[in-house]
């Protein structure tokens, strides 16, 4: 399937799933989209954070809040708040979403930044090499 991409807000996505780049610790990042998601959806970010906190939660993994239209997807992509996104763990969220997506239930998926602009083109192969392989419909997000 073709990947779409586009400029805006991510909140005004039509798309059943909206997936955003998070960390491990389940602490709280600075980022306007984060701030905007978090005043929206405490109860996602609370739930996240204690599955973190019981170690259920790991860089590389990705964690669906189902109790929001569209649903949350955090993709674990950095181990720590204020540490960088590891290729790496990308890399292991679009290996799990491409393989996962059916037996999850995903029909589409907006998919927001994942890393600063200096990441993006090694971000964008990784979600192009996995993501194009498989007939989930993705939009993303670039900055």
């Amino acid at each position: 399937m073709t990947i779409t991409y586009t400029h805006g807000d991510p909140l005004q996505t039509n798309a059943s799933t909206l997936a955003f780049g998070y960390n491990a610790q389940g602490r709280i990042e600075v980022s306007q989209l984060v701030t905007r998601l978090l005043n929206i959806y405490p109860a996602a970010f609370a739930a996240f954070k204690k599955q973190c906190r019981a170690g259920v939660i790991k860089a590389g993994q990705y964690w669906i809040w189902r109790d929001a239209k569209p649903h949350l997807m955090f993709m674990v992509v950095r181990a720590s708040p204020v540490g960088a996104t590891r290729l790496r763990y990308v890399q292991s969220v679009m290996l799990s979403l491409a393989r996962d997506y059916q037996r999850e239930g995903i029909q589409d998926i907006a998919i927001t930044a994942l890393g600063s602009q200096y990441e993006w083109q090694e971000i964008k192969l990784i979600i192009e090499t996995w993501l194009t392989r498989v007939t989930l419909p993705v939009i993303v997000y670039a900055e």
